[in-house]
């Protein structure tokens, strides 16, 4: 019997996501002198949310692979790049906040953390399947 793993589709996407917020909040940091510069970040979560079932949308059934579907499937959800274009306090326009930048670097940094532990714990688990315990 076949069990269909979810982590290990997920984990990789949110692995990618989280390498491209990194390189977002660098840039973000890189251009915080950059008048105008609207700060950037990336939606990954939201995406997973919905292609899980849980959001407000309301969901359209298929049962053929040619129908229209308004919810991706889990191998469909990818990450996409928004910029804020919330007003600056700022009289240059730009929007980036140093300190609000570096808090997410490193809510980042732990998310990356604990996303590659939960994948190292999946492939342990495979490891001691194959192989036995000894």
């Amino acid at each position: 019997m076949f069990i269909k793993d979810l982590t290990i589709n997920i984990i990789p996407k949110a692995l990618d996501a989280v390498e491209t917020r990194q390189k977002i909040y660098s840039h973000n940091i890189a251009n915080y002198n950059t008048p105008g510069y609207k700060r950037k970040d990336v939606s990954f979560e939201e995406e997973l949310r919905k292609a899980m079932g849980d959001s407000n949308e309301i969901k359209l059934k298929t049962n053929n692979s040619k129908h229209l579907k308004n919810i991706p499937s889990i191998n469909e959800v990818n990450y996409k790049i928004i910029e804020d274009d919330s007003r600056s306090n700022r009289e240059d326009g730009n929007n980036v906040d140093i300190d609000v930048e570096m808090v997410k670097m490193m809510e980042n940094t732990l998310q990356y953390n604990a996303l590659t532990r939960l994948i190292n714990y999946r492939f342990s688990d495979y490891k001691t399947v194959i192989g036995g315990i000894r």
